[in-house]
């Protein structure tokens, strides 16, 4: 009976260790500053090296109500995300604040939406860029299944509300 639960107690701590670390700083030397690298999270983008951009834009964000809605009826089930971005880029600082609070709005879990942050040079550990034909940030990429949907890329064409409405139709 010990066998078992020991071989188990060693394969989590064996694969743990494997596991992507989330909010990873690296040192950037374009930028000749900090950024975040790979799989990030809402803590990461909390954390103080987001926090002077993306709480400020978060906070004055207003979601439009008249589409969000229409945004409430849209069926969400099945639905996967994907945001590309880059916490040193003028863009991903305005958008992505405003997609977070968009997602909360149309009560679309955050754990459905994976988030990257690249580097200065289009690198980000845990994702492929150009597998995903990720050229500008942020790019948020909107999944049903395996099947892409639509993506958002760097600014919204009319609001992120309307844009993401008519992905969804």
């Amino acid at each position: 009976m010990k066998t078992p639960i020991l071989i188990i107690a060693l394969s989590l701590i064996c694969f743990s260790g494997f596991a992507q670390k989330l909010n990873q700083i690296k040192v950037d030397d374009r930028v000749e500053g900090e950024v975040l690298y790979g799989e990030i999270n809402l803590e990461g983008l909390n954390g103080e090296l987001c926090s002077r951009w993306f709480k400020p834009e978060y906070r004055d964000y207003k979601v439009d109500a008249d589409i969000l809605k229409d945004l409430k009826k849209k069926d969400l089930s099945g639905l996967k995300m994907m945001l590309v971005l880059g916490t040193w880029c003028h863009d991903s600082h305005q958008q992505v604040p405003r997609m977070i609070k968009l997602f909360e709005a149309i009560n679309f879990p955050l754990s459905q939406v994976k988030m990257f942050a690249m580097d200065t040079y289009k690198k980000a550990p845990g994702v492929d860029i150009k597998a995903i034909d990720v050229k500008l940030v942020p790019t948020l990429i909107i999944y049903r299944g395996e099947n892409e949907l639509g993506r958002i890329i760097e600014s919204p064409k009319l609001s992120l509300e309307a844009d993401l409405f008519e992905i969804l139709k």
